[in-house]
């Protein structure tokens, strides 16, 4: 497919001001590219939801500038308590549902931190705010027509206004599973819903109880009831998982409090306040397609799942970084329209080994026998790292793993390794710990970079959505195949968008073509990356932070940046 140099109309539409819906406007924005974002909603709302963040969904908060203000709103996630039934005072077991990650130079995030959902969408909301994008509330689309260049959509406002139609170049559907985006592209959810279960989310202010440590009470083969405190005291996202037990009725506060009491006995926690309470049926589905024509969709509106392992804000802020640096691209004529095929291509299996782990961990919520009750902070099943009662252990979770290695416009001059397509598609999740990253992988932090002027900084300082990076390997800074390799990215059509960066080992080396320079002082980025100091090497990292290519040099840097500005079908 040839590329078209002619600008797309209109703006691309976001339907949808949740995380994954927030996350891609901010994407986009930062790129400069024109969105509006509408919600049918006319407020936001104010339940903890998905509340918590693993360590891959800071590092791309971190790329998007919100990391610090998330932290400020939020708390690393406390240590879970149970309590004997009945009674429901006397404390069995203390053990960590999500175990914190070994931080190293490489991956710097470690601890899963506890934010509420309203306020990582305000933080979203502020920022957007700043390039002058506002969520528009009460608004959402009744019909959609899209043509060989545009999307023609029906809006209707809660304000009563008259129906408004407008053109966009492109949309993204982030508005739920019951939301028109995936109706809209024919997307068909496949999987299961446990029609026995029911979950109830609450989130209340409450006396009587430490706002030290996540509190459980479990009826074993029936119910989970779970406090998790908020960051100030007193505050709780309260919880009631049932299997084959569908706590449907409780929906409502007062019918809420006197099952609380009923099933845990804790009369002396005296919940004062209600701000919201919602239920939730679990369902393990996921979409069969994530677009059609101009059409994308991502979080929820792709994907459902159980709240077993934390992993539906953090895949939904994934899909959206995937997806949004690509549309920029393309959008401003830089990238063939190809490229957006890549979106389903890379995230599907993604999704699909996401969806597998929660739903095995699902069958943990609540406690299968009196004896792994007690002992749910001991080891369970075989091996120390084994999933129990309340106890989340797989190596997906934090998320740092995820990889793109079977991607078509990921190229590495070593080769994909001995892993057909499907194979490395089902480590997709996984990936491949203890070996040497490859293109596809997730690009590593390095810091203690200096540049000649004495000033230190690191990769992950130096990454943003819309900025190709390519780092340069070289044992001596100057030379012909470093000015090749300097010369290649910048003729390469995506020049304005891509920063070269030259490392040395053993000092700053010498400025070639405007690149910069730096002396990685401490090695770090050369460990991290697995290079070879006497042999040239280029890495080149994409917007959303994946290694595109991993070449040795001129022509490897050529092939790659073909692939993501000419097409590859």
């Amino acid at each position: 497919m040839s590329m078209s140099t002619k600008k797309s109309p209109g703006p691309i539409l976001i339907i949808g001001a949740g995380p994954s819906g927030l996350a891609a406007a901010l994407t986009l924005a930062r790129n400069g590219i024109p969105i509006r974002i509408i919600d049918k909603a006319t407020k936001f709302h104010q339940s903890s939801r998905g509340s918590g963040l693993h360590p891959r969904t800071l590092e791309i908060f971190r790329f998007l500038g919100v990391a610090e203000d998330a932290r400020r709103l939020g708390a690393p996630l406390r240590p879970m308590t149970l309590y004997k039934l009945p009674g429901g005072t006397e404390p069995v077991a203390t053990w960590k549902v999500l175990e914190d990650v070994p931080i190293s130079p490489d991956r710097p995030e470690g601890r899963i931190f506890a934010v509420s959902q309203y306020l990582t969408e305000e933080v979203f909301r502020n920022h957007l705010a700043e390039y002058g994008v506002h969520v528009e509330l009460g608004t959402e689309p009744v019909s959609m027509e899209q043509d060989s260049t545009g999307v023609n959509i029906a809006l209707k406002h809660a304000s009563g206004e008259a129906v408004e139609t407008v053109r966009c170049a492109y949309v993204i559907g982030s508005d739920g599973a019951r939301g028109f985006s995936r109706k809209a592209i024919g997307a068909t959810f496949e999987g299961q819903t446990k029609d026995g279960d029911g979950v109830i989310f609450a989130d209340v202010v409450v006396e009587g109880v430490s706002s030290d440590i996540w509190h459980v009470w479990s009826e074993t083969g029936k119910f989970t009831i779970a406090m998790r405190p908020k960051k100030d005291p007193g505050q709780f996202q309260l919880i009631i998982i049932g299997q084959n037990f569908d706590p449907a009725g409780l929906a409502d506060p007062s019918k809420f409090t006197e099952a609380f009491y009923e099933y845990t006995g804790r009369k002396d926690i005296v919940i004062k306040i209600f701000a919201e309470i919602t239920y939730w049926k679990p369902k393990m589905r996921m979409v069969n397609k994530v677009f059609e024509g101009r059409v994308f969709i991502c979080g929820d509106a792709a994907h459902v799942h159980s709240p077993t392992g934390g992993q539906g804000l953090n895949t939904s802020v994934g899909d959206s970084f995937n997806i949004a640096w690509k549309l920029a691209l393309v959008y401003k004529g830089l990238a063939s329209p190809d490229l957006l095929t890549t979106y389903q291509t890379e995230r599907l299996p993604v999704i699909a080994n996401m969806l597998a782990t929660t739903s095995g961990l699902y069958g943990r919520a609540v406690a299968k026998d009196p004896y792994e009750a007690a002992k749910s902070g001991g080891p369970t099943g075989s091996g120390k790292d084994a999933s129990g009662f309340m106890k989340w252990r797989d190596s997906g979770l934090p998320q740092l793993d995820i990889n793109y290695r079977w991607s078509p416009v990921v190229f590495d001059a070593r080769g994909r390794g001995e892993l057909d397509e499907e194979g490395l598609k089902a480590r997709s999740y996984v990936g491949y710990p203890g070996e040497p990253v490859r293109a596809g992988d997730r690009a590593p932090e390095a810091p203690g970079l200096i540049d000649a002027s004495g000033k230190e900084t690191s990769l992950f300082e130096i990454f943003n959505p819309s900025t190709h990076t390519l780092l340069l390997f070289a044992q001596d800074g100057a030379g012909s195949k470093v000015q090749e390799v300097v010369a290649a990215a910048q003729a390469s059509p995506l020049a304005q968008v891509t920063k070269t960066l030259i490392f040395g080992r053993d000092g700053v080396p010498v400025a070639v073509g405007g690149a910069g320079s730096y002396h990685d002082k401490e090695g770090h980025a050369y460990k991290a990356y697995g290079v070879d100091g006497q042999l040239l090497t280029v890495v080149i990292v994409r917007p959303d932070g994946y290694i595109g290519a991993f070449v040795y040099d001129a022509d490897g840097v050529h092939t790659y940046f073909t692939r993501i500005a000419g097409g590859f079908l």
